[in-house]
């Protein structure tokens, strides 16, 4: 996929080796102006990725009534539909840090039996997105001073995550839709988590807000992952780290896969902005709020449409 006039140029980091003071700036610089950043050498294998994607879409292909077993209306829920979030989008859930458990009891749900392939790879993939979750939230931390470089093990270390497989179906490209009538796979949303890690195929579509409203295109760069920041550690920060709007459009009239990982707070964590950050209490931006409440805020205002994003951090807990 060729870069498009509207793309950012989103820097990359070799995370594989310490950082020096310029990688440092520039990861900082990213954080606060896009809240996104590529990053390389991570240590996920390519052909893991392909597994993933082959066993995923056998499972995508299964008939609606065999997937909605593990529907929003079945015990385990780990399987959102078309029409939920988007015409065009559906995705399954699984939930760390028992990667392989979440599998099983999902595809003995659907089928009344385990997939160990799509199981095993599911819990190495999950478990190097633990490691690389923590490695990439202690450059960010570095990036924000050094100060802060001890704060991992007092504020981020009970941290978990869940990864997203998600599966984009375009519609029917007709000679009378134009290029310009976008459609989107996935509507605009922040995300709640602290970072975001994101394998996306080389389909593309995945766009950022800017600050002044504008869509721009992240395009796939080869061998690198997305990362974004998200709304728990924007909070933590007290904004100081960006957690941009963004969104996924279909421009091709071929299946997008992607797999989302997203490192987050324990529930019962209170997020509050470390004093070194905030300098005095008058200048705090985000009022203190236990994480539980605010997913729980989210959930029950979005009611399962991501698009509205008038229900973010800042509404619920800005001051």
């Amino acid at each position: 996929m060729s870069e498009s006039q509207n793309s950012v140029k989103l820097p990359i980091f070799d995370i594989s080796r310490p950082f020096s003071s310029s990688s440092l700036k520039s990861l900082s610089l990213a954080c606060k102006e896009w809240g996104f950043f590529h990053i390389r050498n991570h240590g996920i294998p390519k052909d893991l990725c392909r597994q993933l994607h082959f066993v995923s879409n056998q499972i995508f292909s299964f008939p609606s009534d065999v997937k909605l077993k593990a529907g929003p209306l079945s015990n385990i829920r780990t399987y959102t539909p078309h029409f939920i979030a988007s015409p065009f989008f559906e995705s399954l859930r699984v939930s760390g840090p028992d990667f392989f458990a979440s599998v099983q009891s999902t595809c003995q749900a659907l089928i009344n039996q385990p997939i160990h392939e799509f199981s095993h790879a599911m819990e190495e993939y999950g478990s190097k997105m633990e490691k690389l979750s923590k490695s990439i939230v202690e450059v960010i931390l570095m990036s924000l001073g050094p100060e802060f470089e001890q704060k991992f093990a007092s504020e981020f270390k009970n941290c978990h995550g869940y990864l997203r497989v998600n599966n984009y179906t375009p519609p029917e490209f007709t000679t009378n839709v134009q290029e310009e009538e976008e459609v989107e796979g996935l509507g605009m949303h922040t995300d709640m988590s602290c970072i975001t890690i994101v394998y996306q195929d080389e389909v593309g579509g995945l766009q950022v807000r800017s600050k002044e409203g504008k869509w721009m295109d992240i395009d796939p760069c080869q061998d690198t992952l997305v990362v974004n920041v998200g709304d728990l550690l924007q909070a933590w920060s007290n904004g100081k780290l960006r957690s941009s709007e963004h969104r996924v459009v279909l421009k091709e009239p071929v299946s997008r896969f992607s797999i989302a990982f997203f490192w987050c707070f324990e529930d019962e964590k209170l997020i509050v902005a470390p004093k070194e950050i905030v300098r005095s209490e008058n200048l705090r931006v985000y009022k203190p709020f236990v994480c539980a409440d605010y997913l729980k805020f989210r959930e029950s205002n979005e009611k399962g449409k991501f698009e509205k994003v008038g229900f973010t951090v800042k509404h619920f807990a800005g001051k």
